[in-house]
């Protein structure tokens, strides 16, 4: 069995997840802005728009669990680069892949629209729930709603400024492997 094959469609797998994930934010965020809307079936007298407060906490989770497969996906990559014994032409398509990601940001796309989408959602929806506090002149209603939003955000900031930590450890760290000195175990 080709273990660097296997660690190869172990991306593949990975990168179909980071796929399903971008959709799961865009179908919760979405079903949290209908039920605070009101454009659920049961209409109530006043929609429940504190609900948009939660926005931020649902990008905050999704990127949390993306943000893992992509760190998961470039530990493979480097092991896949200097792990000796590997396909010669697999080492090198992922060297050059990271000099395309460390030298022009190549492969970054996905990240920006990760973050930029979960400060977007973040910055927008729980407009309307603080506008609505603000209107009713709810202040301990309105402190709670800030609050609750000023900190949804952080943890979506702090949440990417760890991943961006992470990331950078798994390209720069030296790794104390011991592959290079064992000798390779037979089947």
């Amino acid at each position: 069995m080709d273990t660097h094959l296997d660690l190869k469609q172990e991306i593949a797998r990975t990168l179909d997840s980071l796929h399903d994930f971008a959709k799961w934010k865009l179908l919760v965020t979405s079903a949290l802005a209908a039920a605070a809307l009101g454009l659920t079936s049961g209409k109530s007298a006043t929609p429940p728009d504190w609900l948009l407060l939660f926005v931020p906490y649902a990008c905050a989770y999704v990127d949390l669990n993306t943000y893992q497969y992509v760190i998961r996906i470039l530990v493979i990559a480097r092991f896949l680069r200097e792990h000796p014994g590997g396909d010669q032409a697999l080492q090198e398509y992922e060297r050059y892949c990271e000099g395309l990601r460390s030298q022009h940001r190549m492969f970054a796309f996905g990240e920006y629209a990760q973050v930029g989408s979960s400060i977007a959602f973040s910055l927008l929806a729980p407009v309307l729930a603080v506008t609505h506090f603000a209107e009713v002149r709810d202040t301990l209603g309105l402190s709670l709603a800030i609050a609750t939003w000023a900190l949804g955000l952080m943890l979506v900031l702090g949440i990417f400024l760890q991943y961006k930590r992470k990331c950078a450890a798994v390209v720069t760290s030296k790794i104390e492997d011991d592959w290079r000195s064992k000798p390779a175990a037979s089947e």
